[in-house]
């Protein structure tokens, strides 16, 4: 405990306005309990170094099937630890690569647009023109090739 020089009045036995100041410590303590209501406290623990499924969509946002099937792909290039069934990675590392992933499709976009540049000049030196053709989207299977594991009819 702190001790606090304080002045200290003392009456003596004199008279009621003839006060005597004395030095002494203060040695006397207060305590006193103060009501905060749960809502008005707000308690934060720091991110965890390591991601898991477990808490990656607390953290990231990123769905935990998400985050197994990225970890899992070919070529990701992030050393993941194998913890029983967690699988963990380090935090800032794939936050790191998740950032260079969203700015990829912007730069694809530009070499796209650069190699069909260069195409259309090839073919304008060809005295050709390059012809648009439309996206369909995704690939489809023909008709005759969607029957899917049929056993033959007796």
């Amino acid at each position: 405990m702190l001790a606090v020089q304080a002045q200290v009045l003392e009456t003596p036995a004199r008279g009621r306005f003839g006060r005597k100041v004395t030095d002494q410590p203060a040695t006397a303590t207060a305590s006193a309990t103060l009501a905060i209501p749960l809502d008005g406290l707000t308690i934060t623990a720091p991110p965890p170094e390591m991601l898991s499924q477990k808490n990656v969509e607390s953290v990231t946002g990123i769905p935990a099937r998400v985050f197994l099937d990225t970890i899992r792909a070919p070529g990701f290039p992030l050393p993941v630890t194998k913890l029983g069934k967690l699988r963990l990675v380090p935090r800032e590392a794939f936050v790191a690569y998740l950032r260079a992933l969203a700015e990829e499709p912007a730069s694809r976009r530009d070499a796209e647009a650069e190699e069909r540049t260069r195409v259309a000049a090839v073919l304008a030196t060809a005295g050709l023109e390059p012809v648009p053709c439309p996206r369909t989207g995704r690939a489809s299977a023909p008709r005759d090739a969607a029957s899917r594991g049929r056993l033959p009819q007796k």
